[in-house]
């Protein structure tokens, strides 16, 4: 602090022994303000990475964010085993429709693709739910969002509209009912997509 009033001292006589204006710079010390903690909000990337089980019983699993394998541009996402794996995006229409593009890997080389629409069959929720496909006939809708997965035993609960997927992540919008009413509705990750053919 003393060095900082000599300074301010300093510039003081020398302004005033000059003709041109002179302003002498405010040097005295704020303190910082203290720093918030950072809170981490969960994200649904960050909840769970969703595995896909296909028709013949192969588990394929996410294969993270670094860096991986790719064909013909696309990105290696999922690893189904030493030979199999899924590249480029993975896509849910018409409630239960999942196309996806099945790619052969030979050691680090992926030597073909081959695009495949497979059915949902099942969705196992995060919290371990269970939610089979309600069929292609006439179901429920809530604001043009299809009922296409009863949940549980009870039928209070299903999935609406489509499955959505973001970096590994599925998520669903888990809808609690009262009869043919709805009460309300939940986003939830999604921890297994099980697939059969149409």
């Amino acid at each position: 602090m003393m060095k900082s009033t000599l300074s301010k001292a300093v510039l003081s006589v020398l302004c005033v022994g000059t003709l041109a204006a002179c302003t002498v710079p405010d040097t005295t010390e704020v303190e910082a303000p203290p720093e918030m903690p950072e809170t981490e909000v969960e994200t649904p990337a960050s909840a769970m990475e969703t595995a896909i089980v296909l028709p013949d019983g192969t588990e394929c699993l996410h294969a993270g964010r670094g860096a991986t394998l790719a064909f013909e541009g696309k990105r290696l996402n999922y690893t189904c085993g030493d030979t199999i794996g899924l590249i480029g995006d993975i896509t849910i229409a018409n409630g239960s429709e999942l196309t996806l593009e099945m790619a052969t890997i030979d050691g680090t080389t992926i030597t073909g693709s081959e695009t495949m629409v497979l059915m949902v069959e099942s969705v196992d929720l995060a919290d371990g739910t269970v939610c089979l496909n309600a069929g292609q006939g006439a179901t429920l809708a809530f604001d043009d969002n299809r009922l296409n997965f009863t949940c549980g035993d009870d039928n209070t609960t299903g999935l609406i509209g489509d499955i959505t997927q973001e970096d590994g992540v599925f998520i669903a919008e888990m809808a609690t009912l009262d009869g043919t009413s709805l009460v309300s509705t939940e986003i939830m990750p999604v921890a297994t997509l099980t697939t059969t053919m149409p």
